[in-house]
């Protein structure tokens, strides 16, 4: 079995929110077996060991952020043409600045990446022959804090993390605005591999491998559509994406 766990971004998610992305992942993973010469049964049967697992953290904050939009926008009529782009991005700036508090210190209450590492130990409690994590947006920058150990709250080391997707991540802004612009931090060893997927017109995404020197971490740049916001959102139904994905796993005989 191989475990696929997928943590979305920021704004309220609702279990199936990978669906699009692990659909497509299934069918490019069967196509290029095929294409390898495997028979439709083998190729069925390795695909089925593909496992989708989903991590919802946001219900940590879904309290803060419908208390702040009843306030502001459903008690009294707030004059502006702009609102409805507002509720969007209030709750993604309440989530932010909400997670960089809770993290806190080494002594944080850290009750989001407390609540990951118990979702990560429920889906490894069936040990998967090969763990895939692939975060997205603010859920690669909570990933990272996790698998990389920052905190009490961590990946355990004993064990192996096969592949590390981001997808449209900003993990080297925060990771500068914590003071390490030329990161010094090293690849830990129970992770094999770090791919960071990005669309260069995606506003929210940045290129990881100009930071970590020290790390094999892989900028790969695809197109997942025009306008800098759509861009962000769309890595989760964009084909391109899932193929690459796919392929990769295919091209590491996972």
């Amino acid at each position: 079995m191989i475990n696929l766990i997928f943590i979305h971004g920021v704004n309220s998610q609702s279990l199936g929110y990978s669906n699009p992305l692990y659909k497509n992942i299934v069918k490019y993973y069967k196509q290029g077996l095929l294409i390898k010469g495997a028979s439709k049964r083998m190729a069925l049967t390795a695909a089925q060991q593909l496992v989708q697992k989903e991590i919802m953290w946001t219900q940590k904050t879904n309290d803060l952020t419908n208390r702040f939009l009843t306030l502001q926008y459903g008690l009294k009529h707030r004059k502006g043409k702009w609102n409805s782009l507002y509720k969007l991005v209030d709750p993604i700036a309440i989530q932010i600045l909400h997670y960089v508090k809770d993290k806190g210190h080494k002594n944080g209450p850290m009750t989001i990446l407390k609540s990951v590492h118990r979702l990560f130990q429920q889906a490894n409690k069936s040990r998967p022959e090969k763990t895939i994590v692939i975060a997205h947006s603010l859920g690669s920058v909570i990933s990272f804090d996790y698998i990389f150990g920052f905190r009490k709250y961590k990946f355990d080391r004993q064990k192996t993390i096969d592949a590390f997707f981001t997808l449209g991540s900003p993990i080297p802004l925060f990771t500068s605005a914590m003071g390490y612009v030329e990161n010094p931090a090293k690849h830990p060893k129970h992770l094999k591999r770090w791919i960071n997927i990005l669309d260069p017109d995606d506003a929210i995404a940045r290129h990881c491998s100009r930071h970590f020197k020290h790390m094999s971490v892989k900028d790969v740049e695809l197109n997942t559509g025009w306008d800098p916001i759509g861009t962000h959102i769309n890595y989760w139904k964009t084909p391109r994406v899932a193929e690459y994905i796919a392929n990769c796993l295919l091209k590491w005989n996972i």
